[in-house]
């Protein structure tokens, strides 16, 4: 940003920059183009704007004396460099000083006659024919409302609660059993930019157990606008998910810690959420819609084992297999069991099913998720596999 008492004399090169079209009526570009154009005398594009706007002016208005400049100019009279449609918005970036060294974003792109026209002789042109240099808006004239903008909006975030980003109160909870919404109603929405985390605590010796009952957060194929991720320590997320699907309930077995993070973006929002959060011992059979944390070594089995498992089921944990009978089908379709390397489901280790004891399964990384799926028909005994951890070093 320009100071007020900044200057810039004329004939300073400057740099438009935007996603615009490249020449009148052409297509938008697909890619970041920049554009070096002189700032022009203010007396010279006060006039030349005068030669563009009169054609469009009733007869009592051209009697009229003509408003203060708010604008700049900036462009060769012969044409051939512009800002053009599509580029409006952007900014007008220009050394300040003697030495150049530091840039301000002088002016905001605004509008034109044309794209890259001469507007040389404009007075004795048709008015159809007429061009201009590029206008910009003078972001010098605009400091004081730009500077009373962001007061308000920095009032507005003081107000905000604990994290100052997030739209509803975050930060630490104090009951060991609770709710944790965003927004405080289903029939609002979240707000964009947001940034929410809650820490929860249950006592030594119980595991924490999250129960989503609700979610409506915008959705794209990884969750890379808006999210909601669940972890039990940095850098260890349990699941990031958004849309519209009510996940699965989480089981953090042996973990009385876990931070919830709500993140959204600048545009596009949802319903949010509403979970439930309350300790427990120990869940002797989580079944079916439960993801189960383990990070001890442990013996895992698919639901009811060693009964049937049940249809439409989905389950998870986070392999040496000791029994190993599932619906057998081309390309495992129907029953399955598949092995990720991590919580989006991108890097896919293993698909297994029928009724052979599969090889030990080793995964990528420190991180191994197990998705157990089966459909309307058919079921069997299923798996049992113990759970090792082996050092990196052992694989290599």
């Amino acid at each position: 940003m320009p100071l007020p008492e900044d200057h810039t004399e004329p004939g300073t090169s400057c740099t438009v920059a935007g996603w615009g079209r490249t020449r009148e009526r052409g297509h938008l570009s697909t890619t970041l183009h920049e554009v070096q154009l002189n700032l022009v005398e203010p007396e010279k594009c006060k006039h030349v704007l005068q030669t563009v706007k009169s054609a469009m002016m009733s007869p009592e208005r051209l009697h009229r004396p003509p408003p203060a400049l708010t604008v700049l100019c900036a462009g060769p009279e012969t044409g051939g460099r512009d800002a053009c449609q599509g580029d409006s918005g952007g900014p007008l970036l220009c050394p300040l000083g003697s030495g150049g060294g530091h840039w301000a974003a002088l002016g905001v792109t605004s509008w034109g006659k044309g794209c890259g026209r001469s507007w040389k002789l404009n007075s004795s042109r048709p008015p159809s024919q007429r061009g201009s240099p590029g206008v910009f808006t003078d972001v010098r004239l605009m400091l004081p409302w730009i500077k009373l903008t962001l007061r308000r909006a920095e009032s507005k975030r003081l107000r905000r609660p604990l994290s100052r980003l997030c739209g509803v109160q975050d930060g630490a909870m104090n009951d060991t059993e609770g709710v944790i919404r965003n927004p405080t109603s289903r029939r609002r929405y979240y707000d964009n930019n947001e940034l929410c985390v809650w820490s929860i605590s249950v006592p030594p010796g119980y595991s924490i157990l999250l129960e989503i009952e609700y979610v409506d957060i915008e959705n794209d194929s990884f969750c890379l606008h808006d999210r909601l991720t669940l972890s039990v320590a940095p850098q260890k997320p349990v699941g990031i998910f958004c849309g519209s699907v009510r996940p699965s309930q989480f089981y953090l077995n042996n973990s009385n810690h876990a931070t919830v993070l709500f993140s959204s973006d600048v545009s596009v929002g949802g319903r949010g959420f509403f979970m439930r959060y309350r300790p427990v011992r120990r869940l002797a059979d989580p079944g079916c819609d439960t993801v189960v944390l383990v990070q001890n070594e442990s013996s895992i089995h698919s639901p009811g084992f060693p009964q049937h498992y049940l249809n439409n089921c989905m389950f998870r944990w986070v392999l040496n297999f000791t029994y190993f009978e599932l619906e057998e089908s081309s390309r495992c379709l129907y029953d399955s069991l598949v092995v990720f390397g991590d919580v989006e489901g991108s890097e896919e280790i293993a698909v297994l099913c029928g009724a052979a004891v599969p090889p030990p399964v080793i995964s990528y990384h420190r991180l191994m998720v197990l998705q157990f799926t089966s459909d309307s028909s058919v079921t069997h005994r299923g798996f049992s596999a113990h759970l090792e951890f082996i050092p990196h070093s052992a694989v290599e």
